[in-house]
């Protein structure tokens, strides 16, 4: 296998654990990466970035600096994303086919079990 660099798509910044997690789309269109802000940030083929939204927490009275994305995946339509949070609950946003379409909750899965959060990711997707 040989890697090749292509492009930057982040700035590099200091500190570390800038970047939580990424997932790329079925179709290879989107690219989603997470920061440690709780963003999501969508890039399309080219490394372009295109569109992001804020993630939100299980309970706004423990407020946004309360839980960390721990593990995304886009459904096989590419069309959402589940996007698993240490604060035990997998949210799954629309993120809709074209750019710039508004991105909704449309699930959420709450969690007795903090370890199961990665196979909900996983299997939660249509």
């Amino acid at each position: 296998m040989h890697l090749k660099h292509l492009r930057t798509l982040l700035s590099p910044q200091d500190g570390a654990a800038k970047v939580t997690c990424m997932a790329w789309s079925q179709n290879n269109a989107k690219f989603a990466v997470c920061t440690v802000d709780r963003v999501v940030l969508l890039y399309d083929e080219h490394g372009e970035r295109r569109d992001k939204f804020s993630t939100k927490p299980a309970d706004m009275k423990y407020g946004r600096k309360s839980y960390m994305v721990k593990g995304m995946a886009f459904s096989p339509d590419s069309t959402k994303i589940a996007i698993g949070q240490t604060d035990n609950i997998i949210y799954v946003y629309k993120i809709g086919e074209d750019w710039g379409d508004k991105k909704v909750i449309c699930n959420k899965f709450i969690q007795t079990d903090g370890a199961s959060w990665l196979f909900m990711v996983i299997c939660c997707l249509p």
